[in-house]
């Protein structure tokens, strides 16, 4: 029960320390071409987000 109690601790910890510096780790991980280019690949794989950029992209 103290093991868990302590993973549980210690994940929250780590969540809320990557929710504080959220901005510094999307730069650092959108810093690296191949890892910008894997999640533009990906983010252009969901219908519902590329239909709103496209569609805002070539709005007259």
């Amino acid at each position: 029960m103290i093991r868990f109690i302590v993973k549980m601790i210690s994940a929250l910890a780590v969540l809320g320390t990557a929710y504080r510096f959220r901005y510094k780790l999307l730069n650092a991980f959108l810093g690296n071409r191949y890892l910008r280019k894997v999640s533009v690949n990906t983010m252009m794989n969901i219908p519902g987000v590329r239909s709103k950029l496209l569609s805002s992209a070539f709005r007259k």
